[in-house]
């Protein structure tokens, strides 16, 4: 893209020294806090750039497109950034300098993310990815596939939508790679499944009984392993809670109609009255004798 046309599609020039013709940076704004810099060096001299952080932070992420640079924080910490790979780097109240070697092309897109524009991607904000302040490089791997050619994409892009849609596409692969795996979920077969259901008709049919975990593992043919985890899974809640739902909304109907509370506890599982005044109070909020008084 012409120097005219990338001017014309949002992108400003970054004034350097004037003696250092073969090395310029492009910047476009992308949204509120989200800034593009597409820079290209090929230094005569070795070039030292400073880089002032020292009023706030961010991300950075940098596409590496062809060659190498260093950065260097105050304190002496070294960041490395490469072609063909990319880098995301978080940083807080640092400064240091962009190091480029002599004769060698550094070619690089990066996207910059401030503190406040980062919490609205990343919830748990900056302070849990940098908790120290300083300069942290929290991934550093080859370039997929996917985010070359969201890069191809955005510097040939004129259409600001587009420019913020491929941007916040990298963001979002770059944040998901921060994520921790998903805990592997067991698969459950049909007949693990009918199994589950078999012990939740159980729970109905036989409430009034003492059921216990171990009584509804042999009757469906489930370890108990595979019982919590697939009620989990099947029912989104643990077995007891289940049944003590199933138990409470029972005895609640038996009330209703004009049941005595003793006989309802007797019909629900609990052999003792006062058990289950107890455990129908926690439940609902209210003592099962006021049940029949209110009509329901």
């Amino acid at each position: 893209m012409m120097e005219q046309d990338r001017a014309a599609a949002g992108w400003t020039r970054r004034q350097l020294d004037p003696g250092l013709k073969e090395c310029r940076a492009d910047q476009r704004q992308v949204d509120q806090g989200v800034l593009l810099v597409h820079s290209d060096y090929r230094p005569r001299l070795a070039l030292v750039e400073p880089s002032q952080h020292d009023d706030g932070g961010g991300m950075v992420i940098t596409i590496g497109l062809a060659g190498a640079s260093g950065y260097v924080t105050r304190d002496g910490g070294q960041l490395r950034f490469q072609g063909g790979h990319t880098t995301m780097t978080v940083f807080q109240h640092v400064s240091g300098e962009r190091r480029f070697e002599a004769q060698q092309r550094a070619a690089q897109l990066r996207v910059l993310v401030d503190e406040q524009a980062l919490a609205r991607y990343c919830p748990q904000g900056l302070a849990s990815l940098l908790p120290h302040g300083g300069a942290r490089q929290l991934a550093h791997a080859a370039t997929t596939a996917a985010v070359a050619q969201h890069a191809r994409a955005l510097l040939r892009a004129a259409d600001p939508l587009a420019v913020h849609i491929g941007v916040l596409s990298i963001l979002a692969e770059q944040l998901r790679g921060l994520q921790p795996p998903p805990l592997a979920m067991p698969r459950w077969s049909e007949a693990d499944i009918i199994k589950l259901e078999r012990a939740y008709a159980l729970m109905q049919e036989q409430m009034a009984q003492a059921l216990t975990l171990d009584y509804l593992c042999a009757q469906a043919g489930l370890s108990l392993f595979k019982l919590k985890q697939g009620w989990r899974y099947r029912y989104g809640d643990s077995p007891q809670r289940t049944l003590l739902a199933l138990r409470m909304q029972r005895a609640k109907l038996l009330l209703e109609n004009g049941c005595q509370v003793a006989q309802a506890g007797w019909q629900t599982g609990y052999r003792h009255p006062p058990n289950f005044s107890a455990a129908f109070s926690r439940y609902f909020g209210y003592a099962p004798k006021t049940v029949g008084r209110a009509g329901g």
